[in-house]
């Protein structure tokens, strides 16, 4: 595991693509608490639920490029709404189907990363399942921390985890 800080993490944002789509795995600030992903592959989806010990039942959420992949993936997406709705909460994962993954798009420097990357970036708190969420790299848990390929330090999180907006039920959940 490597630590980084984030302006130079993004500062050489082209060898971390490389290192993203080579699978290796990441923590990283997001608008609400640290997390971890990684791009999609059968391999770190295992090696995850074994890191945070999480029932192999719930899924993950996806950090979107864009609003317009978001669209394209639910046409039915109301991208307007979703942007009013990014403002008015610190941070949001949006529901349009209860048997895919929440989708995210971060108020973070972290998105930018995203956003070059082209893909969508599967995502779960950095925490243990069932304990504290992690708002500082230094919480971050010794057995996490030893499995991932990299740690990037953007400083002390908001420490809520995001708001769900569950455009199925037509509700928003806070957590």
């Amino acid at each position: 595991m490597k630590t980084i800080l984030l302006d130079d993490f993004l500062l050489d944002q082209d060898f971390y693509i490389s290192e993203a789509e080579a699978g290796k795995i990441f923590v990283y600030p997001t608008d609400t608490i640290y997390g971890i992903g990684w791009i999609h592959t059968p391999e770190n989806v295992e090696k995850i639920f074994e890191i945070k010990h999480r029932d192999e039942k719930k899924t993950f959420s996806i950090i979107a490029p864009s609003f317009e992949r978001i669209q394209k993936n639910y046409p039915q997406a109301d991208i307007a709404k979703m942007k009013e709705q990014l403002n008015e909460y610190h941070g949001v994962t949006y529901i349009f189907d209860y048997t895919k993954p929440g989708v995210r798009i971060i108020k973070h420097p972290f998105q930018q990363f995203v956003e070059a990357l082209e893909k969508p970036f599967i995502t779960t708190s950095c925490n243990i399942s069932g304990e504290q969420v992690v708002i500082d790299i230094k919480n971050i848990p010794e057995e996490i921390a030893t499995k991932v390929d990299y740690i990037i330090d953007g400083g002390i999180g908001w420490g809520k985890p995001s708001v769900l907006i569950d455009f199925v039920s037509n509700k928003v959940i806070e957590r």
